[in-house]
């Protein structure tokens, strides 16, 4: 992650017309925290934060790690492939999380 990434962060946010506490609330951060990215006062921002900003502004988390040319994030064919598998063993997590919580669960309620 890098300034661009605020950047981008804060123009879209802008052209739809949302506040940062508008925005702040929807992702579960406070309002300096995303003053903070905006700005590019935060290196590193957390895979699962980038993940709902994307949902939120309906964009491919891939938009946030390219560079930008004429509103064109570029394309890095060894960045897609290891962001791919990021998201497949994220998904992986999540799913094996969720089944540890329903075993968990199921010993408590015995």
């Amino acid at each position: 992650m890098n300034k661009d990434t605020g950047f981008k962060i804060k123009k879209l946010r802008e052209a739809e017309n949302i506040s940062q506490a508008e925005m702040a609330h929807h992702l579960e951060i406070s309002q300096s925290y995303l003053s903070k990215i905006e700005n590019g006062f935060v290196e590193k921002i957390d895979f699962k934060l980038i993940q709902k900003i994307s949902t939120f502004f309906n964009k491919n988390v891939l938009y946030f790690y390219g560079k930008k040319n004429d509103g064109i994030p570029e394309r890095n064919l060894e960045l897609d492939t290891i962001l791919k598998n990021i998201f497949e063993n994220q998904e992986q997590i999540n799913h094996l999380v969720e089944i540890q919580n329903n075993l968990i669960l199921q010993l408590v309620n015995k």
